[in-house]
């Protein structure tokens, strides 16, 4: 009886230990970007990341937050580092709804950077962007012909 609770006993530390590396690697290791939408957004969001006179991202938590505005556009100092996503909307009275899940509707997400240059050491970078599209699959549709009809895709 002794050795049996003595088994359990081990067992339990070992997997509240175990759980709690998991736990804390999780946490540590990828951030949650927290995208915060005006109320029934509706648009393309331009994030640009590494611009020296730009504000850094606000940091809560394990949470990377966008204050994404009626323009949304984005220049930030910080990085772009990997992790998960998530978005709300903030509505009149000032509470976070999270974006309905029953309809797609983000489209079009994709991250761009590069150079141009002769050589790297005279090469320009260009700074990463994370683009993508809020709303549904119909005005996605509608903003890409808009976009293509006016050459600016």
């Amino acid at each position: 009886m002794k050795r049996s609770l003595g088994i359990l006993t081990a067992t339990i530390a070992v997997c509240l230990v175990i759980g709690a590396g998991v736990k804390f690697f999780y946490i540590t290791d990828k951030p949650t970007h927290k995208f915060i939408f005006p109320s029934n957004y509706s648009g393309l969001v331009e994030v640009i990341f590494e611009q020296p006179n730009a504000p850094a991202l606000k940091q809560e938590g394990n949470y990377i937050v966008y204050e994404v505005h009626a323009s949304g556009k984005i220049k930030t100092s910080s990085k772009n580092v990997s992790g998960p996503m998530v978005f709300y909307y903030s509505e009149t009275n000032g509470q976070l709804s999270k974006m309905p899940t029953n309809v797609p509707m983000i489209h079009g997400l994709g991250t761009s950077s590069g150079a141009f240059g002769e050589s790297s050491e005279t090469a320009v970078k260009i700074p990463e962007r994370l683009t993508f599209f809020v709303g549904t699959k119909e005005q996605w549709e509608k903003h890409i012909e808009h976009a293509v009809t006016n050459g600016t895709l």
